[in-house]
């Protein structure tokens, strides 16, 4: 038969990858039913069918249904996978999987579903795409068929189809790329679902490499916290997945080196299964290299202005000196011995290489460079605290290797990450397909690329999108038709670029579950006529010449606010840096806050733009409620009426730690002398008293003094206060003048009576005598 496109096609199988309810009853009802299959034989000749064929039948919009009632989809949609991958190799017999969804509140009527198969190869990408997109049609081949049974509301049923290997629909088949239809009469007429399988060629074989990232969901935190890493770390969480499903693989890991830093620097404190994970990665042999800290952008970064992409430089704040106590025996690297000369940094052995931290460290990469902790105190009881690089290591990894988001490729961005290398590990740049010349209209093209000096790593991106879609289903039945279409994908890439390495890259994502990684990462290292290759291994693959495409229009004006709000997050941080001159120790506010800003310039942010403005808005405002933290209190006016005072403003601390300033004073006029600068230091979490001396000269009236607190460096901190000062000294001279006159009267008026009373009585004494 022929199948045609249809203006209202039954849901098409690239219209169905939502996720379903029932995911494991079909699996395991699956599994049953390919154990015992329903196969059959098909006779008939190719026949046309009408352009109306396959449609989705359709009920009236449901009736409300209780909250606690599944949303029912108001239609019944077919589902088709062919097992294994849709791989079909010959002699080999073909099963698929038709699975009803029944999402209206009516039961379905029992009814037979047929699947066949196309009688010719699909000749290229862009025939996949119409076939499976159904706006072109096939001649197909009945080849089987099965009984499903009614399916009730909210309710699916699985059935497996299986064709024998010498059944003329298969055997003689030539390699190739051939439709797969299934057919089910619906209540409105037949519902159809395509899918398609691939019959390889023996003689077209390709090395192919897969990047796996092993990244956390999207922070604005510095790193991850005990509680978050719990969750992470514990089985089935997002972190164990990911290291499950490319455990005894030969994926190309792309770690993000604030994962094990956080685990870290908890020390003795980190979570005992967050500890069991590190050891876990750091033991798995996969080759792999170091995203930005964080999962950083580096080409938002580069068109925010820098040369080099911002690094780390210290994560000092985030440890406790509890959990570092000298001479213990676990270590906070790999939780099992301490680092010494024979286990390097990494915890790993001696002679292999550790990254400290993003794609690499260059020389004048950032003008705050990464600072070590001081890791060999003098007082044998103090803390003996892991180095930035012990902290950031991934165990043996390759430097210098970059992977932006893809939709920001573009040629300055490989161009402006070509210097970045050394003569030993020069610098890569993964790149999509589609933002290469050759490969921008969907053709596959070599992995191992040189674009105008610049080394590249190109993936290709419609099996990259395809396995990345299969990884993030749970469901088998929505899996199993993605991974045929990944099928389909790697055949037409090896026919693309014969001979050539090709390469495939998981997109960042922290909803999949191991199963469904594992599949996947199988699907594109396992397929037939594939040899995985390691990344030294397509490092060393002599590359083609590779020219980027630039951005639309639309991408441009997208990028130029991304490098906005990263150049904003940028001043903030220069600001923060200034501002901590007045702490004994800086990194303790400089290293959260580079941290805190390349997390919020990880890729995974850019799939929900409204959350990253928000968290880049809340982390702007914590700048600003820092930057206000210490300042000085407006002060009062000041009335001074004697001629030594002080003024005696107020400081607010509400860091957690003390600050050192300085408090310069300037009167605007002559009559008031002011100490031009007083020294002082506040203590943590405090208000603290600044006495300032001060000497009035004669005269009278207001003088305006202005307060500035500055840092010991001369970075000014908060706002100039001003004072109003009342000077009245001269009054105190007058004063004392007028009170001496008195004093001086007195005494004068007292002598002179008592010499009168002394004369009188002395007369009195006489007269009394002659009488």
């Amino acid at each position: 038969m022929t199948l045609s496109p249809s203006e209202s096609r039954a849901r098409s199988r690239r219209g169905t990858r939502a996720p379903w309810s029932a995911a494991v009853a079909a699996f395991v009802t699956l599994l049953a039913l390919v154990g015992a299959p329903t196969s059959a034989t098909a006779s008939a000749a190719a026949e046309p069918v009408s352009a109306t064929q396959g449609r989705t039948a359709a009920t009236p919009d449901p009736t409300p249904t209780p909250s606690d009632t599944p949303t029912l989809s108001g239609e019944v949609a077919l589902l088709l996978a062919p097992i294994g991958g849709g791989v079909v190799a010959p002699g080999q017999s073909l099963t698929a999987s038709v699975t009803v969804d029944n999402g209206t509140e009516l039961p379905t009527a029992g009814a037979e579903a047929v699947v066949s198969v196309g009688l010719e190869a699909l000749p290229n990408r862009a025939a996949l795409d119409a076939w499976l997109g159904g706006t072109e049609g096939a001649t197909v081949q009945e080849a089987g068929g099965a009984q499903v049974e009614p399916v009730a509301s909210g309710a699916r049923q699985t059935v497996a189809v299986t064709v024998a290997a010498d059944d003329a629909v298969l055997a003689g088949k030539a390699p190739g790329v051939y439709p797969l239809a299934a057919r089910v009469a619906g209540p409105e007429g037949e519902l159809e679902a395509r899918s398609v399988i691939v019959v390889p060629d023996p003689a077209a074989t390709a090395a192919v490499a897969a990047v796996v990232p092993i990244t956390a969901p999207a922070l604005s935190g510095g790193l991850l916290t005990a509680d978050e890493l719990s969750t992470l770390t514990a089985p089935g969480g997002d972190l164990d997945a990911q290291l499950t499903g490319v455990e005894g693989t030969a994926a190309i890991l792309a770690i993000d080196p604030a994962i094990p830093a956080s685990i870290r620097v908890l020390g003795d404190s980190a979570p005992e299964q967050a500890a069991e994970w590190l050891d876990r990665l750091l033991s798995l042999p996969n080759s792999r290299f170091a995203t930005q800290f964080g999962d950083a952008d580096v080409a938002t970064q580069l068109r925010a202005g820098l040369t080099v992409p911002l690094q780390p430089t210290s994560l000092l704040s985030y440890m406790d000196a509890d959990d570092f106590a000298p001479g213990d025996d676990e270590t906070v690297e790999d939780g099992t011995a301490d680092s010494t000369a024979e286990n390097g940094p990494s915890g790993a052995p001696s002679g292999q290489a550790s990254t400290p931290g993003a794609g690499t460290a260059t020389p004048g990469a950032d003008s705050a460079t990464p600072s070590a902790t001081p890791s060999a105190p003098v007082d044998p009881s103090a803390p003996v605290y892991p180095d930035l690089a012990e902290l950031l290591s991934i165990g043996n990894a390759r430097e210098a290797v970059y992977w932006p988001a893809g939709d920001a490729v573009a040629p300055d961005t490989v161009a402006g990450l070509a210097p970045l290398g050394t003569e030993s590990s020069p610098a890569l740049t993964l790149v999509p397909s589609d933002r290469t010349a050759a490969g921008s209209e969907g053709a596959a093209v070599p992995a191992r690329g040189d674009a105008g000096g610049a080394g590249v790593l190109a993936y290709d991106s419609r099996l990259s999108d395809a396995l990345q879609t299969a990884s993030l289903l749970d469901d088998a039945v929505l899996r199993g038709a993605e991974l045929a279409t990944a099928s389909a994908e790697l055949a037409f890439a090896k026919a693309d670029a014969p001979g050539a390495a090709l390469m495939v890259a998981f997109d960042r994502s922290s909803a999949r579950s191991y199963v469904a990684l594992d599949t996947a990462i199988a699907a594109a290292l396992e397929a037939p006529g594939v040899t995985a290759l390691s990344l030294p291994g397509l490092i060393a693959v002599p590359p083609t010449t590779t020219e980027i495409v630039s951005l639309t229009d639309d991408e441009a004006a997208l990028e130029a606010e991304r490098a906005v709000a990263t150049s904003a997050l940028i001043d903030d941080e220069a600001r923060i840096g200034r501002f901590s001159s007045i702490m004994d120790d800086a990194q303790l506010l400089t290293g959260p806050e580079r941290a805190e800003l390349l997390q919020l310039l990880g890729v995974s942010w850019l799939a929900t733009p409204a959350a990253r403005s928000l968290a880049v808005t809340e982390h702007r405002t914590a700048t600003e409620e820092t930057l206000a933290s210490v300042e000085m209190l407006p002060p009062s006016t000041t009335q001074l009426i004697s001629a030594d005072s002080a003024l005696r403003p107020w400081v607010r601390n509400d860091l957690p730690w003390p600050v050192n300033l300085e408090l310069r004073a300037a009167p605007d006029d002559v009559r008031l002398d002011v100490q031009e600068v007083t020294a002082f230091t506040v203590p943590a979490g405090s208000n603290a008293r600044v006495e300032i001396p001060v000497q009035a000269r004669l005269g009278n009236g207001e003088v305006q003094v202005d307060l500035q607190l500055r840092s010991p460096t001369l970075e000014p901190i908060g706002q100039t206060q001003s004072v109003e000062v009342v000077v009245s000294a001269e009054w105190e001279s007058i004063g004392l003048i007028v009170l001496a006159s008195f004093v001086g009267l007195f005494l004068v008026i007292g002598v002179i009576r008592t010499v009168r009373r002394l004369r009188r009585r002395k007369t009195a004494d006489a007269a009394d005598g002659a009488a």
